[in-house]
This record gives structure tokens, sequence and C-alpha cells, in this order.
């Protein structure tokens, strides 16, 4: 007996965890809204999948889609309607969702077609799928013109159903677009993917480079410390000694030209240390990327669609 294929299932996952990231990071609390838009995720995400099975890599392409419209929600609560109803932000959250997915499963006949014949014809889905943004993005914007202050919380939660009703609206209006473009992404990261994976030795070659350097650099300004007599570094507004972690945290840095300043060389002898290490870093950022394309160059895969 063939065993069922659950290719969905990681990509459900991988919705969750990002949807569960984000709550973790923004909630006070998990409550009867928090369940209920984990629920709503589990039950569009599955029937998604069963509607358009294909490529396992559209699970990424839709799981950052809903999980940048769960932190857009958020923050559009937060900014203009934090006095509205609970079941006003629940009723709100999930009504483009529902939405989205009300227009997917009727128009899953031409969404079906249009894709097939993008892949026929080797025709990739034409970016108009974000003119749909332009009318959501005046929505949300004009929320920020209506003044909020001194309305009850039953008008404000009006407010909000409505603003979420058009965006609704336009969800389902687009929805034949949108699903096309989330099934093209999948495609594309499909392909990204497996020039990824091709590039992994140079890669892991170029990372294990990088590593080295920061070893013998770290291993160097601690050394120093202790061979000549210092102070060397100034650690957080104080001249002390460097550990070896610290070490290892300023070596990197160093490399990676970033210098936050909490970390900083006093004396000229870890500076002119600290100018070399960086001088090796960009070249060997500039070497190891510029290795990694020849790399691709001449080990470019196949056309998946050719």
């Amino acid at each position: 007996m063939q065993k069922p294929d659950r290719y969905w299932l990681p990509g459900l996952v991988l919705t969750l965890g990002l949807y569960l990231l984000v709550s973790l990071a923004v909630a006070e609390r998990f409550d009867l809204f928090f369940f209920i838009m984990m629920g709503t995720l589990v039950v569009c995400v599955t029937l998604f999948y069963r509607l358009f099975p294909g490529s396992r890599f559209t699970t990424i392409a839709l799981a950052n889609f809903l999980s940048v419209y769960a932190c857009l929600f958020i923050f559009f609560v937060l900014s203009n309607f934090e006095s509205a109803t609970d079941w006003s932000v629940r009723l709100s959250f999930v009504m483009p969702i529902l939405a989205f997915m009300a227009g997917a499963w009727l128009r899953r006949g031409a969404i079906h077609r249009l894709v097939r014949h993008e892949s026929d014809t080797r025709v990739h889905y034409s970016p108009r799928v974000f003119f749909w943004l332009l009318p959501v993005l005046a929505v949300g914007l004009a929320t920020f013109l209506v003044p909020h202050q001194g309305y009850s919380p039953e008008t404000v939660s009006l407010f909000l159903i409505g603003s979420m009703g058009m965006i609704a609206l336009l969800v389902l209006a687009v929805s034949r677009d949108v699903t096309a473009f989330l099934l093209e992404t999948g495609l594309l990261f499909e392909d990204f993917f497996a020039r990824a994976s091709a590039l992994m030795a140079p890669t892991l070659a170029f990372f294990t480079y990088y590593s080295f350097v920061v070893i013998v650099f770290a291993g160097f300004y601690r050394i120093l410390e202790r061979i000549i007599p210092g102070p060397h570094f100034m650690i957080a507004g104080e001249a002390r000694p460097i550990s070896f972690v610290e070490s290892l945290y300023f070596s990197i840095i160093t490399l990676s030209t970033v210098g936050y300043g909490d970390l900083v060389p006093l004396s000229m002898l870890v500076r002119a240390v600290a100018s070399l290490q960086i001088v090796i870093g960009v070249w060997l950022i500039i070497f190891g990327f510029s290795e990694v394309l020849r790399y691709a160059r001449e080990h470019r895969p196949h056309d998946r669609r050719s």
C-alpha cells in the first residue's frame, strides 16, 4: 500500500512555528485570540496544500506570506486600534485569511490553468500581483489619519472591522493572482535551493577560512594582554584585561568591520593588529565571494524547466 504524500506537513509546521515566534515576541498572554489564530492557520494552510499540491517549497512562500500578515496585523492593531474589543480583533484577523481561501477555492481551476500555462511556456508570473498592495496600503494609511482618541471601544472596534473588511474584499478580488504568485514563488524557491546546494562546498570552505582568521587573531589579542603590559582594551567604558570570549567577540566584529564600540582598542599595537585584520577581512570577502561566484558559473545546474 502506497503511503500518502505528506509534503505539506513540514510547511504547516514551518507556518505555525513562524507564527508562534511572532506571538512569543509580542503577546502578553496566550488567550482565546491566540488559539483562534492558530486554529485558523492550521485549517487554511492544510486546505491550501490540499487544493494546490505541487512543489514543497510553496510551503516556504505561504508560511512567509501568513507570517508577514500576522506581523502587519499586530502592528496595525497596536498602532491604531489598541482599545478595540477582543471579539473584534479576533474577527478582524481571520477575515482576510478566510477571504483569501474562499477566493482560492472558487478560482482553483483558473489558478491551475494559469500555473500550468506558465510551466509549459516557461514564462514567469508577472509582478502585477503587487498592484493590489496599493489599495491595501491606502486603507492602512487612512486609519492613521482618523483620530481615535475619545471614541468608545465599540466605535474603535467598528472602525477595525470596517478596515479589515475592505482589505478582505480586496484580497478576495485578487486571490487568483496572489495564489498563482505563491505557487510560482515556490518553484523559484526550488531553483534557489538547488543552486544553494551546489554552492555548499565553496561556502563551507569560505567560512572555514573565515573562522580560522577569527580564532588566530582572537588568540593573538589574548596573548598580547599576557606578555605586554597594558591596558590594551577599553571594555564597556573600563580599561581592563580582555577575556578569551571577549577577544573572540572583538575578532569577529573587527573582521566583519562592524565595530559596535563597546570594546575599543587602546594601545597602538592592538590598533595596528586590528587594522591588519580589517584589511584581511576585506580581502577575504572580495576573494571569497569571487571564488564562490566562479564556482557557481562552472558548476551551473541544468535549468529545471528546459
